[in-house]
């Protein structure tokens, strides 16, 4: 059983009313998802994606809820099909615990690299820098892919420490 409660996404100014999962919720509070955790499904549709996130001109049409993946991702929905991939330019400290978001761009909108848009959290708002945003295919292929690109990111770390060079 789910249980939903409610939350406000803010477009550009406009306030529209929003239903948020608990399960979102329960998330922005639990650690990382880990490889087990994830869909075996989601994680092969995943490894479609490049480890670089796109950084091509995007719509996004009818933005009406969110997912929070950590603090530096968080999936945006436009309505049951399309899922925006959106990665922040630094953690956003208040994105884990906050229930209201909004959005520097309406819920239609076509978006220009380099991107100059923000979401905005909590009370008082912070606004967090988007680095990019990108289609994808859902909400657990979104965990599948973030998890992927972080362990990429940790590898590649791994290599440039001294005692390796």
């Amino acid at each position: 059983m789910t249980r939903l409660t409610f939350a406000r996404l803010t477009f550009a100014g406009t306030a529209a009313p929003l239903m948020a999962a608990a399960g979102a919720l329960a998330l922005m509070a639990a650690p990382a998802a880990t490889a087990q955790d994830i869909d075996p499904e989601a994680v092969a549709a995943a490894e479609a994606y490049p480890l670089e996130p796109a950084t091509d001109r995007i719509r996004v049409v009818n933005i009406n809820g969110y997912s929070v993946i950590d603090r530096e991702h968080l999936v945006l929905n436009g309505g049951a099909r399309r899922h925006y991939l959106v990665t922040l330019r630094h953690p956003c400290p208040e994105l884990r615990s906050g229930i209201q978001i909004g959005t520097s761009f309406g819920d239609t909108a076509t978006l220009y690299p380099p991107l100059v848009e923000y979401i905005h959290v909590g009370e008082p708002e912070m606004r967090c820098s988007i680095y990019t945003v990108e289609e994808i295919d859902s909400v657990e292929t979104a965990r599948a892919l973030v998890q992927r690109r972080n362990a990429a990111e940790e590898a590649a770390d791994g290599d440039d420490t001294p005692s390796q060079r």
